[in-house]
């Protein structure tokens, strides 16, 4: 049995809303180079589960662990910095802004004077962007761009940091069958690069695609209403 450490773990989360409970002792790891699917119906927490882990939401019981060690979230910016980045379906980009400033939002490389260093923050991003093949460049604005492109700088922004847990919802809902390929071999090299003894880098989706879940994932956890999720092996 190995001694790796989880990459990721989850112990006793509970989250309740005002007459619901959401989340009920749900705990769970994941090991560096794994991707688990989390799999269940509408209302069964998965949602609730990500923005936990995300740092959009505080559990009322339970602890979080990256790499052994325990972490609190506080906030979104608190989970990245972290290494725990949440892919929204939800598109979360500013529209009126080009595809280079939405990947670095809020992390704009600045010359002196807190100047934005525009050819850097251009150069950095065509970087990324050539990495997911994409056929549209960092100058572009993003409310120009189609539903499945602007998934694909939702998916961009995660590259920028050296994540730890990279945290898909629903990532194929609204990707071409050509984009899919895309995102199916940046989830292989996320797993690759997790693989090894120098990172823990690891990835987590919720799908209701089971043929997709089934192609990356060896660890399905299914969430069911009013109970605890269970785990189950995919191969």
């Amino acid at each position: 049995m190995s001694d790796q450490t989880p990459a990721l773990r989850l112990e006793g989360i509970v989250k309740t809303f005002p007459g619901v409970r959401a989340l009920d002792g749900v705990s769970f790891e994941v090991m560096p180079g794994e991707v688990h699917a989390l799999l269940g119906e509408n209302g069964a927490g998965k949602s609730t589960l990500m923005k936990v882990l995300a740092g959009m939401y505080q559990p009322d019981e339970g602890h979080i662990f990256i790499d052994g060690a325990p972490v609190t979230m506080r906030t979104p910016l608190e989970a990245k910095a972290r290494g725990v980045v949440l892919i929204h379906q939800e598109l979360s980009l500013a529209e009126e802004m080009s595809v280079a400033e939405n990947i670095y939002l809020g992390e704009l490389p600045r010359r002196s004077f807190g100047r934005v260093d525009w050819q850097k923050l251009y150069a950095n991003a065509q970087v990324i962007l050539d990495r997911l093949n994409c056929k549209f460049g960092p100058r572009s604005r993003v409310g120009d761009l189609s539903i499945a492109n602007r998934q694909m700088v939702e998916i961009a922004r995660a590259l920028t940091v050296d994540a730890k847990a990279v945290v898909f919802d629903e990532p194929t809902a609204s990707l071409t069958d050509a984009e899919k390929v895309v995102l199916f071999d940046i989830i292989n090299d996320l797993k690759a690069q997790g693989g090894g003894s120098s990172t823990s880098r690891t990835g987590w989706m919720r799908s209701s695609r089971w043929p997709i879940a089934s192609r990356f994932c060896a660890t399905a956890v299914i969430a069911a209403r009013w109970s605890r999720p269970r785990r189950t092996r995919t191969r």
